[in-house]
C-alpha cells in the first residue's frame, strides 16, 4: 500500500536545477530484502482517514497526528461512557474533559489502552485494556498534573506493561 501521510513521502532536495530524492543516493538505498523502518502501524490507514474527518478544529497532515487523533478519540469515548454509568465518578474524572479538554494526556491515556484497528478501520481492545486506561485515568485525576508532568506519569505506567511483554515473548 503506498503511503497516503504527507510525512511519509521521501524527501527531496535541491542542487541547482536538478531535484533529487535521497532514495536515489547509493547511500541510501535500500537492500531488497530490508524489513520496512520505523515502528510497525498500529491504525489501518482507514482508520486514520476517519479519525482525521472528525477533527474540525485542525488539518490533520500526518501520520502520527492521526495516531494521536485516534488515541485520544478512544480515551474521550471511554471516560463519557464510564461517567455515564458511574455519574458519582464523573466529578473526579471530569477533569480530563471539562471544561477544557486536556488533548495531551487524553491521547497519552488512549496509548495506555494500546487500541488496535483491522484492515477495515475498526478499532479493537480487550476488557484489560479499558481496565488499565481507566486505572490511569484515576491516577492523573487524582494528581492533576502538568501536560508534562501527566505524559511523563503515563509514560512511567506503560513502562511496565511494555517490561511483562517481552519477558513473557522469552526477549
Amino acid at each position: 500500500m503506498s503511503p497516503t501521510w504527507p510525512g511519509s513521502r521521501l524527501s527531496t532536495h535541491r542542487r541547482g536545477d536538478a531535484a533529487f530524492s535521497e532514495a536515489d543516493s547509493p547511500f541510501m538505498a535500500a537492500e531488497p530484502r530490508s524489513s520496512p523502518r520505523g515502528r510497525p502501524p498500529v491504525f489501518s490507514e482507514e482508520s486514520l482517514r476517519q479519525a482525521a474527518g472528525y477533527s474540525y478544529a485542525r488539518r490533520i497532515a500526518t501520520r502520527r497526528g492521526a495516531q494521536d487523533l485516534v488515541y485520544r478519540m478512544f480515551a474521550v469515548a471511554v471516560l463519557e461512557h464510564y461517567c455515564e454509568a458511574y455519574p458519582e465518578k464523573a466529578e473526579t474524572l471530569g477533569w480530563l474533559l471539562w471544561p477544557k479538554r486536556r488533548h495531551t494526556l487524553l491521547t497519552e491515556l488512549g496509548r495506555v489502552a494500546r487500541p488496535r484497528s483491522d484492515t477495515s478501520g475498526n478499532l479493537g481492545w480487550s476488557e484489560e485494556d479499558v481496565r488499565r486506561l481507566m486505572e490511569a485515568a484515576f491516577a492523573l485525576a487524582e494528581a492533576k498534573p502538568s501536560a508534562k508532568r501527566g505524559v511523563l506519569m503515563m509514560r512511567d505506567y506503560r513502562r511496565p506493561l511494555r517490561r511483562s511483554r517481552s519477558e513473557a515473548s522469552g526477549a
